[in-house]
């Protein structure tokens, strides 16, 4: 029940997220037609990856399960020219997900970005390896907009590698760059 709430929490935060930074990512357009992507460490220093621009932090602590526990979360979004905005979201849980439940837990996430608005649509979904651990590689789209994403799960740690934008602008190159450079620390 709280791994639940947990990922309804969490979707509701990337949805948050979206509205706030929607209008941002047009304001922060990078017009150079060779970007120089900028590394990022997490702030806790358990990964690393390449931005286009340089990200914001979003930090927020959810209680779950009646507030016994919190769902600790920092999301780093960052606006790419007009065709869409990158974010890293790094999910700290109270407790480890092993033992099989980790892709439960991804499968979870994204029931959650699916039921979150009644024209989001699956156009695929893929249980892959990132790292050693278990991930699943999607893609969602609602009439205008898409979410293309990689989702990761290890010990009590979610990663969420996405890109949202406009439908028809998805840029499979441009999003395999990103998520390319993400590394987990050791």
């Amino acid at each position: 029940m709280m791994k639940k709430i947990g990922i309804w929490f969490l979707a509701l935060a990337l949805f948050a997220a979206h509205l706030f930074f929607r209008s941002a990512a047009h304001a922060e357009e990078y017009t150079d037609s060779a970007p120089r992507w900028k590394q990022v460490h997490a702030k806790n220093g358990e990964c690393q990856i390449s931005f286009p621009t340089n990200p914001q932090l979003i930090q927020q602590s959810l209680p779950i399960a009646d507030g016994q526990f919190r769902l600790n979360y920092d999301v780093y979004i960052a606006p790419f020219e007009d065709r869409g905005v990158f974010l890293l979201l790094i999910a700290t849980y109270p407790m480890p997900l092993s033992g099989g439940h980790e892709v439960a837990g991804l499968e979870g996430l994204l029931k959650g970005i699916l039921g979150h608005h009644p024209d989001n649509q699956l156009i695929f979904a893929d249980l892959v390896e990132n790292s050693g651990y278990p991930a699943i590689n999607f893609l969602v789209q609602s009439g205008k907009s898409y979410f293309r994403g990689q989702a990761l799960m290890v010990g009590n740690k979610l990663y969420l590698i996405a890109m949202e934008g406009l439908k028809g602008q998805l840029d499979e190159k441009v999003f395999g760059r990103f998520l390319d450079s993400f590394e987990l620390s050791e």
